[in-house]
């Protein structure tokens, strides 16, 4: 290793990295998973850094700097974390993109930075993203290169094993500051387009001190990382957090709880962070598993936690549930603690979380008293540093004393501080932990000659807590549109079947306020108190 890693920088990600990988024997293993598409590894905590040099040596040869943004489409594949690193050493700007996204959603956000580098699959679950960013390529640009992680023909591509090689040339001396924006995340909200939330290392640092003193989770601990590290619960947790808590990563490619239950067992995994429906088929998989096993933690959030599953888990597992609530702005702003009783978690979504302020205020913003709903507002150094390009939302999203109005809504349900979800007052749908962008959906649908009008409203789902029922007013002569012409339409415009609904209700109208706004609370009241046409296809 060069002079260039014997001394951190300031407490930037890659800065972090290396004084966690101080704390541990340089043969440690730090990362298990899939390199270059299709084998696994481990590497220990030097080829790690060692890996890391190389791949930043190599960017900043392709004109990667200070303030650049590096785009992240990736599965959970070990090249996650290295580029991840490799950015942050020159000072750029990690973008993690969900695998999900197509063109339309992909367009977006590699316009809107300005992206010089994108890294992604040649192909994954049957895709072939090579083949996409070739055409995509054409209208960006901006975009100067294309990494590409596992075998293509695609000439224009570079492939990623060239960057993991040792460079020819110097390597350059780590930069940026904890303060410098270090990761981008857009998230779908109610506006019609995605947001791009800013953090720096000082904020995520400050979310992870906070929480890992808080639930007492301890450190040195091997992380299994379910959640895609496109999102920036697998980012935080697969990426981020074990490390810096000079622990190791196992990288679970895609979702299967028989194979998470065998990586479990192979690594004695200690802990894990998923929503709602990932502890629910880990708990189905290993009851039919003689001797299958849960890690020891289970970080659960996103949806509220069935107490049946809390129960299991400790019953069957003697694991622990810890529940989380927060938001890309605030990742973790209340959780509960391992010291806990066990049902807490069943009951509440936490208390704040280290210095985390959290309040729920009425209309005028007065604190509510316990038991009484209200919305959520949050500060604290765990928060984001704005709104990418989009300073209208950040004036909108504070309140003069520096709160985040979150769109949530709550109850708090002790003195302790313990809060309760009750709702949101933002327009979105989160099905098995993503966002569903309702307004861009309904504009697309918008324009399908057979529809009047559509709102897109949520409704229960067992294991995804969510998923969207399109309420349609036909034009006059038109057919009934059901779940599969809608999916045809969407996926021609290149929208991510994961937003597509999942139910159709066609109805005469829809209510509104006397001032023309769709009522979905009472639309929603109104089909649940019906049946919903099951989704088919």
């Amino acid at each position: 290793m060069s002079e260039t890693t014997a001394t951190a920088p300031p407490d930037t990600l890659f800065g972090s990295l290396q004084r966690c990988s101080m704390r541990r024997d340089p043969t440690d293993r730090a990362l298990a998973g899939i390199r270059n598409a299709d084998r696994w590894v481990e590497l220990t905590y030097a080829e790690l850094l060692a890996d890391i040099e190389s791949v930043s040596t190599h960017l900043a040869a392709l004109g990667l700097k200070k303030g650049d943004v590096l785009c992240l489409l990736l599965p959970n594949w070990t090249e996650g974390v290295i580029y991840t690193y490799a950015a942050s050493r020159l000072g750029a700007v990690v973008c993690p993109i969900t695998t999900i996204y197509r063109q339309r959603e992909l367009t977006f956000i590699l316009e809107r930075t300005r992206c010089k580098v994108v890294v992604i699959p040649s192909v994954y679950r049957g895709f072939d993203y090579a083949a996409m960013m070739r055409e995509l390529a054409a209208g960006l640009p901006d975009l100067q290169h294309v990494i590409c992680v596992g075998d293509t023909d695609v000439e224009s591509l570079v492939s990623s094993d060239d960057l993991l090689r040792p460079p020819g040339s110097s390597t350059p001396a780590p930069t940026g500051t904890a303060e410098d924006v270090a990761v981008l995340a857009f998230t779908s909200g109610t506006t019609g387009e995605a947001k791009g939330v800013m953090h720096s290392a000082a904020s995520l640092h400050a979310m992870m001190d906070d929480l890992v003193e808080h639930s007492g989770f301890g450190c040195r601990l091997t992380s299994l990382v379910i959640s895609p590290i496109g999102h920036m619960t697998g980012f935080l947790w697969g990426v981020l957090m074990p490390l810096r808590g000079a622990g190791d990563v196992v990288m679970l490619p895609t979702w299967e709880a028989e194979r998470a239950l065998d990586l479990i067992a192979r690594y004695s995994v200690d802990i894990a962070m998923g929503a709602t429906p990932f502890l629910s088929d880990l708990l189905g998989a290993a009851r039919e598993r003689s001797g299958g096993q849960l890690p020891k933690i289970f970080i659960c959030g996103g949806a509220p936690i069935p107490p049946s599953l809390i129960e299991r888990a400790v019953r069957e597992h003697g694991a622990r549930v810890v529940s989380v609530w927060g938001m890309s702005e605030y990742p973790v702003g209340t959780a509960t603690a391992t010291g806990d009783h066990p049902t807490l978690a069943s009951r509440s979504d936490g208390r704040p979380c280290g210095r985390a302020e959290v309040r729920i205020v009425d209309e005028v913003g007065a604190s509510v008293p316990v038991g009484a709903e209200g919305d959520i507002i949050i500060r604290g150094p765990a928060l984001f540093k704005g709104y990418y390009k989009r300073p209208d939302l950040d004036v909108d999203s504070f309140t003069a004393d520096g709160f985040l109005r979150t769109g949530d809504r709550a109850r708090l349900i002790d003195d302790d501080g313990h809060i309760r979800i009750s709702g949101r007052t933002k327009d979105i749908i989160i099905r098995g932990g993503e966002n569903i962008p309702v307004v861009e959906i309904e504009n697309i649908l918008l324009t399908h000659p057979a529809i009047k009008e559509i709102a897109l409203v949520a409704v229960p789902h067992e294991r995804l807590g969510e998923t969207a029922c399109a309420c349609l007013v036909m034009q006059p002569e038109a057919t009934e549109l059901g779940v599969l012409e809608l999916a045809r339409f969407l996926s021609q415009r290149g929208v991510a079947k994961q937003f597509f609904p999942e139910a159709v209700r066609v109805m005469s109208h829809l209510p509104r306020t006397p001032s023309g706004k769709i009522q979905k609370f009472a639309l929603r009241n109104q089909i649940l108190g019906s049946e919903i046409p099951a989704a088919t296809g």
